[in-house]
């Protein structure tokens, strides 16, 4: 049974507002948050999948078009998010010459024959 997305995850909450300048709009910065708590709280993480579960949604189709046409730059929110990851890191890691940045995603599930 999927629950359904009624607000931001906590999680996202307490940092999506570094993300908050990229965006030209409220409505922009809340589709934001809200796939991004689709991808943490799903375990179907398809883009038709969260926006099924955005409760409060009157149109199913805003999560889309605000991919598709919505005018915000995918490259300034990476490099922001890289940014941000680093700045909350920064006590905890060693030197530059020591340091790995793992991402494991052995526990998401994936579909088709390319992956291993």
């Amino acid at each position: 049974m999927q629950l359904p997305i009624v607000a931001p995850a906590p999680l996202v909450t307490a940092h999506a507002n570094v993300f908050r300048d990229l965006f030209e709009n409220r409505c922009q910065f809340h589709h934001f948050q809200h796939y991004l708590t689709g991808l943490i709280v799903l375990d179907n993480k398809s883009l038709a999948n969260i926006t099924r579960c955005i409760l409060e949604s009157s149109d199913k189709t805003n999560l889309s078009r605000f991919f598709s046409e919505a005018p915000w730059l995918q490259d300034r929110v990476n490099d922001r998010r890289v940014e941000y990851l680093l700045q909350q890191t920064k006590e905890v890691r060693g030197p530059k010459a020591d340091a790995l940045l793992i991402l494991d995603d052995t526990l998401c599930e994936h579909v088709g024959s390319l992956f291993d």
